[in-house]
């Protein structure tokens, strides 16, 4: 009689397992598990599209710009303001080595200076006007710097024509490293050496870039300058201190197929101490204030 009793509860349980198994009890397994028909199946996330990359050409054909720049310089304590304009027509062309850098090689063809003062001064003579020149240039741009040096290397750099031609040029060397995309931002360094009142000027220029804009056909980018000038000069009876920084800012339109420079703009501050020295006289110290507007268009 157990073994009857056993086999009864045996057949109970399994008719339970089988009423579960095929959705007894109201239907609820069998529902959850198959689809309602005409349903929407659940959408996929959209894929997410690649960012537009730069790609530049190994090789940057020669390209001439026009450069034009107009600086007023005052001096505390002068009175006056003095006005220094320049223009200069600069070609380079380059190639990129197989590690990233470039290698350039340009010249100036031109470079005129003309300054003046202005009706708050005394009258004075003329502002002289520098000749026409042929500079040849070669400057490397890699991650680190960026040196540019003249063909045959000058003796003297200090306040020669040739020196401030070849500032101008190194202006339109504007690095855009390969597969940099919109907001990606990179850093470049450069150390010179200028002069004023025949001292020399060791300037060392920090320039971060930014990508703003970048199509099929162009890109453009913005670059913040930040520059620190140390310089010491002068002869045992008279010795004359140099310091200051300056900020700028500009705004470079690249040809994305050709990686040309199209235009170049940009404004740049410039704020020196100078403190001279006379023996068995005090220290004494002038605000030099120059503030710089600077374009470069192609030309061919």
């Amino acid at each position: 009689m157990g073994s009857a009793l056993i086999g009864t509860a045996r057949r109970a349980m399994a008719s339970a397992l089988l009423l579960t198994a095929c959705g007894g009890g109201g239907g609820r397994v069998s529902t959850a598990a198959t689809p309602v028909s005409g349903a929407a199946a659940p959408a996929l996330p959209a894929a997410v599209p690649a960012p537009l990359r730069v790609a530049l050409p190994a090789r940057l054909v020669s390209t001439t710009w026009r450069v034009q720049s107009s600086a007023r310089v005052t001096v505390t304590g002068d009175g006056g303001e003095q006005r220094i304009d320049s223009d200069a027509v600069v070609s380079w062309s380059a190639e990129r080595q197989p590690h990233g850098a470039l290698r350039a090689s340009g010249q100036v063809d031109s470079f005129t200076v003309r300054t003046a003062l202005d009706s708050r001064r005394p009258a004075t003579a003329p502002a002289p006007v520098l000749p026409g020149l042929i500079l040849l240039l070669d400057a490397t741009l890699d991650s680190g710097a960026v040196r540019v040096s003249t063909r045959p290397p000058l003796a003297n750099e200090c306040d020669r024509p040739e020196a401030s031609a070849a500032a101008v040029a190194r202006d339109l060397l504007v690095r855009v490293p390969n597969g940099v995309a919109i907001g990606d931002r990179w850093r470049d360094s450069v150390v010179t050496l200028t002069c004023r009142s025949g001292v020399p000027i060791v300037v060392h220029t920090t320039v971060l870039s930014q990508l703003e804009e970048l199509t099929d056909e162009v890109l453009v980018v913005r670059r913040d300058l930040a520059a620190r000038y140390q310089g010491k000069g002068g002869t045992a009876f008279r010795t004359l201190e140099l310091t200051g920084t300056g900020v700028g800012a500009q705004r470079a339109r690249v040809h994305a197929l050709r990686g040309t420079l199209e235009r170049l703009e940009g404004t740049m501050t410039l704020t020196l101490q100078a403190t001279e020295r006379l023996p068995g006289s005090a220290p004494r110290s002038q605000q030099i204030v120059q503030r710089t507007e600077f374009s470069a268009v192609r030309a061919r």
